[in-house]
């Protein structure tokens, strides 16, 4: 009998020491909540914020809802990092210390439109797209093109296109590709196509009485 206590008392022993280390761990985490707005006060919808732990290596990531709120549970306590990131606006940081217990700290962060990086339309040709992607997209065909490389310039050309459907002048460089490659027909559909949307733009139809008249 004296065995069966002695057993069952390191086994409560060991059960309040488990206990005792999970609320002292409990005890050492933090919650942070927050909200970015822009700054005309709108919370900014999906925007990343990337939590930064200065004293450890651990670092969370999480995005705002709706109304531009977000919030972390369980961090570390200690020095944090909050890096805030979000399409059409420049990137925000800040510190706080992360307390260990008690309520979460709150964190307020408004970000500025970045004109260099605007945020994709969501209605019209490029809904869905932002322009400096079309931008790019677009000298790289054109460095292709450049290059001698006609058939890879029609590829990206194409790639645009399918893209932004609307975008119908961009069948006007890959008539261009497709003449200089010697495929006159295949170029005159192609002008042809662009002059649909535009039926008096100068460039297509200087491309289109050329290529008759070379035919």
């Amino acid at each position: 009998m004296t065995v069966d206590r002695q057993s069952f008392s390191s086994r409560l022993m060991l059960v309040v020491l488990l206990m005792g280390g999970m609320a002292s761990t409990a005890a050492a985490q933090g919650g942070v909540r927050g909200v970015v707005r822009d700054r005309e006060g709108t919370g900014i919808v999906g925007a990343r914020v990337i939590a930064e732990s200065l004293e450890t290596s651990q670092a969370r990531t999480t995005t705002t809802n709706r109304s531009g709120r977000f919030a972390f549970i369980g961090l570390a306590g200690g020095d944090w990092l909050f890096l805030i990131q979000a399409d059409g606006f420049r990137e925000e940081q800040g510190y706080s210390v992360v307390r260990r217990s008690g309520q979460p700290v709150r964190l307020d962060f408004t970000l500025d439109y970045d004109p260099f990086n605007p945020v994709a339309p969501s209605v019209g040709v490029l809904a869905g797209l932002r322009g400096t992607d079309i931008l790019s997209r677009l000298q790289a065909a054109e460095r292709l093109f450049d290059a001698g490389n006609y058939d890879g310039a029609i590829d990206a050309y194409r790639a645009i296109l399918s893209l932004a459907p609307a975008l119908t002048s961009v069948n006007l460089p890959i008539g261009h590709a497709l003449r200089a490659k010697r495929e006159p027909e295949e170029a005159l559909a192609a002008y042809r196509s662009a002059l649909s949307a535009d039926p008096r733009n100068p460039e297509v139809l200087a491309a289109i009485s050329a290529l008759d008249g070379g035919q």
